[in-house]
């Protein structure tokens, strides 16, 4: 009598120690079983450990399986359940109506279905659908796991950064690494070095990557955009859209279902926040010079901030042998004179505005520092009372009603199941009601993520009035008169006319509008600085 030739097939979807310890029991059990039966010839028990059951791309062991199937080897496959075999229902069926095209039957044991029997496919589709849906719900429990431990803090899906080590789920400084990264801050930010100047140093200093390779420019940027340097965490930043999907995307905030956790002071920093700020702020100015067509110069401690306020034109370095102050003027007027007029291609060119000494700036920025100690008080009580306003109105939304009445849908729909399969009622009136209660589920769904998204946005709101806060009691301790700090903490200059700065710094939401005079000595320049006024403007 010819044996049927059975294959088993098994697979567990991580390599956890307690799921191997299973899979290895799947395989004894239907080695035993197949032997056990006289019409049966065991051919193979196939499996895949650690991966996921949502796509069979990357199921070493199930497609060797399938091969052997179209070559002959194999009659009838055992497997113990839908989801076992896979939780994606179009992969199911197509891979189920292909095998019976060769009149190979499939008998998910612990469902009771077969599909040689007339009513197999229709029980197939039910339960692969049910075990599709079971396959959203885990990955959806998952991600709320991960979601809570990411916002408690917990370091997820980092081995290893250069300066940080992982341990315990923590960044721990590597020191010797963290004076290195201190140094890449330091020479972007100082020293106007780009990032292949500063890749090139390191090599040149026998200094390795993580991997022991040479360093590039984009090594060096993403150190130097990566939140971590300043004691902040950062997670979440690739997803995938649904449990389907294979490819992964990069997180830029506005995917409510994965949304990006920071936490804030998370670990010790190696570099202040306050440089961090001002690498990020250079890092756009020198991104706009290049779109721009400039080329990025750090040669002064002003190169880039001053704008004129009468021509929307750059200030730019002016000096001479016999001048050894340095001045900056308007690059229109520079170029086209203080008379305005049009230009062949109809451009309106030429500006009256006047240079401005290097030396009433600095003046202007120590007395903004003075400024900033003097009103400190008077800006935290606004701060305060700003965030206190925010308070009053903002409301814990509970979603708990929102998920419990969607769980509740869920159930009906799979009581709904079970009706249709008892024959109580059709397929078509299944299919009318499963819609109602989807886009009923759709509907409160939306409801959790816009509540969800008002709390988030009340956060932020209060996240940004706090660091404002924080940053203005560092800035009233800053007194010096080092044009690398004034560089660090300058945002912006607009020159409006002859005796007027508006300035801005980086990480205050406002500006400083400064009145000054001058008193000349003939032949010797300015002798002297006097600071009118300095008010703040929005």
């Amino acid at each position: 009598m010819n044996k049927i030739k059975v294959a088993a097939y098994c697979r567990v979807s991580t390599d956890f120690d307690d799921q191997l310890n299973s899979l290895s029991v799947q395989i004894s059990y239907f080695t035993e079983y197949i032997n056990n039966h006289e019409n049966y010839e065991l051919i193979e028990v196939y499996y895949d450990e650690g991966i996921t059951g949502t796509s069979t791309r990357k199921r070493d062991g199930f497609n060797r399986m399938i091969s052997d199937c179209e070559n002959g080897k194999i009659n009838l496959i055992l497997t113990k359940e839908v989801s076992r075999f896979a939780r994606n229902t179009v992969d199911t069926l197509n891979y189920t109506r292909r095998l019976s095209e060769l009149n190979i039957g499939v008998i998910f044991m612990n469902d009771g279905i077969d599909t040689r029997d007339k009513d197999g496919e229709l029980r197939l589709t039910i339960m692969s659908s049910i075990a599709q849906e079971e396959s959203r719900k885990i990955s959806e429990r998952v991600k709320w796991g991960m979601r809570r431990r990411m916002e408690n803090g917990v370091v997820l899906g980092c081995g290893r950064i250069y300066g940080y080590k992982v341990i315990d789920g923590k960044l721990e400084i590597v020191p010797e690494e963290a004076e290195i990264v201190k140094d890449i801050f330091h020479m972007y930010l100082y020293d106007g070095k780009g990032s292949t100047a500063i890749a090139k140093e390191l090599d040149e200093r026998g200094i390795p990557t993580l991997k022991n390779r040479v360093w590039s420019g984009q090594h060096v940027l993403k150190i130097l955009n990566n939140e971590k340097y300043a004691g902040d965490l950062t997670q979440w930043k690739v997803f995938k859209p649904n449990v389907l999907a294979e490819k992964t995307f990069i997180n830029h905030g506005d995917n409510p279902n994965a949304p990006l956790i920071t936490v804030r002071n998370h670990h010790e920093p190696i570099v202040s926040r306050e440089v961090f700020d001002a690498v990020q702020e250079e890092r756009k100015r020198r991104g706009w010079l290049t779109r721009e067509g400039k080329k990025h110069s750090n040669s002064f401690w002003l190169s880039g901030k001053m704008v004129c306020g009468k021509c929307g034109y750059s200030f730019t370095m002016n000096s001479s042998s016999k001048n050894p102050n340095i001045s900056l003027r308007c690059r229109n007027r520079a170029l086209y004179g203080k008379d305005k007029h049009t230009a062949l291609n109809g451009e309106l060119i030429g500006c009256d505005a006047h240079t401005v000494d290097e030396r009433i700036v600095a003046a202007a920025m120590k007395n903004i520092l003075g400024q900033i100690n003097e009103l400190r008080p008077v800006l935290e009580k606004q701060m305060i009372e700003e965030i206190q306003g925010i308070q009053l109105i903002q409301k814990d939304v509970d979603v708990t009603p929102l998920k419990e009445e969607i769980a509740k849908l869920e159930n009906k729909k799979h009581k709904a199941i079970d009706l249709m399969l008892d024959d109580l009622i059709s397929k078509d009136d299944l299919k009318k009601q499963t819609e109602i209660y989807d886009n009923e589920i759709a509907r409160l769904t939306e409801e959790i993520v816009r509540n969800q998204d008002i709390a988030a946005r009340h956060n932020t709101q209060m996240a940004e009035i706090k660091k404002t806060v924080e940053y203005m009691q560092k800035l009233s301790d800053c007194n010096s008169e080092n044009k690398e700090l004034y560089r660090s903490l300058l945002k912006q200059i607009v020159v409006p006319d002859y005796g007027m700065l508006n300035v801005f710094l980086n990480g205050v939401p406002f500006g400083f509008d400064i009145r000054y005079t001058t008193l000349i000595a003939p032949r010797k320049g300015i002798y002297d600085i006097i600071i009118d006024s300095c008010e703040i403007i929005s």
